[in-house]
């Protein structure tokens, strides 16, 4: 695929436009390399595990040196280089069948299988994943995948060059090392190295080589000897400190970053720098150090063999593709910064949107000097452009707030088409980019805000469900009804409601605090939520008659014991002895499996649609392929943990999971799902002597660890915790096979 292009139409662009710091990167290029026909800029990784938000700081940072290239009128090559003929060595700990990966350590990772089972192989599985997703952010590289050039034997005689003046890298090796750390003359040193030709192994040790391109080696973990050739053998592969200056000249590379670890002083750049001068005669690409990107509270340098990442299309699911571009374009590339999932996340799209009305004249700069005016202006200008995905919009896309768009969607319950149309004046050329803004407000609200911004978090009262007030209260509320929500349409901004409701506590001789305080209560169950006057406009005439015309004033007495049982927080809950914690936690619903599909990214899962008794059908993804043919699940009751938190499984959003015991007598894989037939699908089933809780349709999500905490665990053939069996309406529920086991 090439990527080689120009933009004509940028030739003649002003340079007091190109003012960010990928501009002043490209105009150092063309200084120190003059000018050439073509560009060529690199970037590269592993696949060793998932490619997380870390490593695409250096994708997005040659993506904006080059477009910074092409708008000075430069043709441009953008490769990007998956070095998937390294060593497998270790297990990352997000991974399935971990034991049978074990088994392919010192492999290849082009040999090493995929257990997703979706790609030909552990490499090309990670591949895919990025390079699906890269062009959702407008990146679109010419990849490279090296272990198809080595075993084509392309770099056939950059390995030779190599063997012959090995004792010339040893030299450039010692340059920055101090006398305790130099390899000494006689030390025998190998470039090259190879993976057993017999077992796939890279523990071999070079014991001849015939100075041209005959290599003989000895694998220590087999035994097999083998005298290869490098230009027919397929098994030989430069050590990495050889091998990037070989490929930079190779690709004629004139810029490449890299990380503060690699291009610190006497650094892995400064020797490759020197090997790609002595050895190939190429001068090493213009460089640029960038930093390590953290997540927000999550104190280090994140790590993909650790498993616990966020990748990005994690990222993508709350920050839609030209916010994230803006992040890292915004941030100076040698400063670290953290990706944020919290209320950090309204803070970022509120800078995003100003950039953005700013460049279109909706807003002015607070300066009042002309020249620094104008100067804010371009850098703004350039910065939002470089945060499009191509190119600048044809119109400016809708603006709505990010924090207002949270309560938009959750006052229509997920209808992206109701909030469109609520808006009103959104053209058609603008729905796209608001649809994708959208999807990533509905995402945080749902899956962030719980834990990060609970307060933000609402649903309005179901049709059915009365709400109960002071008597006093529940008064002013029905005056609230007849004499603010007629006029609901009518006025010209949330201030005039909110004046209208004030009008109404004080004519009632009431506390506006608490008169707004019982409309909360009355619409949401809750003491606070939305600005309220934006809030009642937002809900509309018609839904706020509903609702408030179903409001009960009851007497002091009968309030002091609601509030008595009232919600316990999270801290609270904790607390609580375990069964109870539980049962205030945990919602354990009966579901009747409709329909089990194989998942299409895992050989090893299924996707199984339920009916929990709701109105919508859930969807789950469960790993039980190797335990159970699809017609052992179709129509048959199961335990569904019904507030899990979601999460995404091979692309796949899974709500909830499925209860099933194990044996833990074994170390292999042992399954029995937990079927439930004694039970009505949508039943709710408790720790023995609990009643269902009256906020159970209120209750936060529960995060896998804390449920795994709890302990479930089956005894003498029933499922119990705490010593107390799990069931409704004195039924409980019970195994055949693991009767003394564990519940997972």
């Amino acid at each position: 695929m090439s990527n080689e292009k120009t933009n004509d139409t940028e030739n003649t662009r002003d340079s007091r436009e190109l003012c960010h710091w990928a501009d002043q990167v490209a105009a150092r290029i063309i200084k120190e390399r003059g000018d050439l026909p073509l560009y060529t800029c690199a970037s590269g990784i592993t696949p060793s595990g998932t490619v997380h938000i870390g490593n695409f700081r250096e994708i997005i940072t040659v993506d904006l040196v080059v477009r910074a290239l092409r708008a000075r009128g430069k043709k441009v090559r953008f490769i990007y280089s998956w070095d998937d003929y390294d060593v497998f060595r270790k297990v990352p700990g997000n991974m399935p069948k971990p034991e049978e990966l074990q088994k392919y350590l010192r492999y290849p990772i082009t040999m090493v299988p995929d257990t997703f089972g979706r790609d030909e192989n552990y490499a090309r599985h990670h591949e895919v994943d990025i390079e699906t997703q890269l062009p959702r952010v407008g990146i679109q590289p010419e990849f490279l995948y090296q272990a198809s050039r080595y075993r084509s034997n392309r770099y056939a005689e950059g390995m030779k060059i190599a063997m012959q003046k090995r004792d010339v890298i040893k030299a450039c090796l010692n340059e920055y090392r101090d006398d305790e750390h130099k390899m000494k003359d006689s030390d025998v040193y190998w470039p090259v190295a190879a993976f057993c030709c017999k077992c796939n192994k890279d523990e071999t040790e070079i014991i001849d080589y015939d100075g041209e391109y005959g290599i003989t080696y000895k694998c220590n973990s087999c035994g097999h000897i083998e005298k290869g050739d490098l230009r027919t053998s397929k098994e030989f592969k430069l050590g990495w400190r050889v091998d990037w200056p070989m490929r930079w000249n190779e690709e004629k590379v004139c810029f490449e970053p890299g990380g503060k670890d690699h291009i610190s002083p006497g650094g892995s750049y400064d020797t490759a720098k020197l090997v790609s001068k002595r050895l190939y005669g190429w001068d090493a690409p213009v460089t640029m150090k960038y930093d390590f990107v953290k997540l927000k509270g999550v104190p280090g340098k994140m790590s993909s063999s650790k498993g616990k990442v966020i990748s990005l299309v994690d990222a993508l699911e709350v920050y839609q593709p030209e916010v994230l571009r803006y992040i890292f374009a915004s941030n100076k590339v040698d400063h670290e910064f953290s990706i944020s999932f919290d209320l950090d996340v309204i803070t970022i799209y509120e800078a995003y949107d100003r950039t953005e009305r700013l460049v279109w004249g909706l807003d002015e700069p607070k300066e009042k000097d002309e020249a620094k005016k104008e100067q804010l202006l371009l850098r703004e200008k350039r910065l939002y452009e470089l945060s499009q995905i191509d190119g600048m919009p044809k119109a400016m896309p809708y603006q709505v707030p990010f924090r207002l768009l949270t309560t938009l969607l959750q006052t229509y319950s997920g209808d992206v088409d109701a909030v469109i149309k609520s808006l009103g004046d959104v053209k058609p050329e603008q729905e796209e980019t608001l649809r994708r803004r959208c999807a990533c407000a509905w995402y945080w609200i749902r899956e962030c805000a719980p834990e990060h911004a609970p307060d933000m978090c609402f649903s309005l009262r179901k049709e059915g469900k009365r709400a109960q007030l002071a008597e006093d209260m529940a008064a002013a509320v029905k005056k609230v009804l007849s004499d603010v929500v007629p006029q609901i349409d009518s006025f010209q901004t949330d201030k005039d409601c909110q004046q209208a409701i004030y009008t109404v506590a004080t004519e009632m001789g009431l506390d506006a605090k608490q008169l707004f305080l019982a409309l909360y209560t009355a619409l949401i169950g809750k003491e606070q939520g939305p600005r309220l006057g934006s809030f009642m406009r937002i809900i509309g005439k018609e839904r706020l008659e509903k609702l408030l015309s179903t409001v009960d004033g009851v007497s002091a007495e009968k309030l002091a014991q609601k509030s008595a049982a009232k919600k316990l927080t999270p801290a609270e809950i904790d607390q609580l002895p375990l069964a109870e914690r539980f049962s205030r936690r945990v919602i354990l619903k009966v579901s009747k499996i409709e329909k089990v599909e194989q998942h299409p990214g895992g050989s090893f899962l299924y996707i199984l649609t339920l009916n929990t008794g709701d109105e919508e059908p859930r969807q789950i993804v469960s790993s039980i392929v190797q335990f159970y043919k699809p017609e052992e699940l179709l129509g048959k009751n199961i335990v569904l943990v019904y507030n899990l938190k979601p999460a995404n499984f091979r692309g796949v959003r899974s709500n909830g999971m499925l209860l099933a015991a194990s044996d833990p007598t074994t170390e292999e894989d042992t399954c029995e799902v937990i079927f439930a037939p004694q039970f009505e699908p949508g039943t709710i089933l408790e720790p023995e002597g609990f009643s269902v809780p009256d906020d159970v349709a209120d209750m936060c999500f529960v995060k896998a660890d804390k449920f795994a905490e709890m302990g479930l665990c089956t005894k003498g053939g029933f499922v119990e915790l705490d010593g107390k069996k799990i069931g409704a309406d004195g039924k409980f529920l019970s195994v055949e096979k693991y009767k003394d086991g564990k519940v997972k």
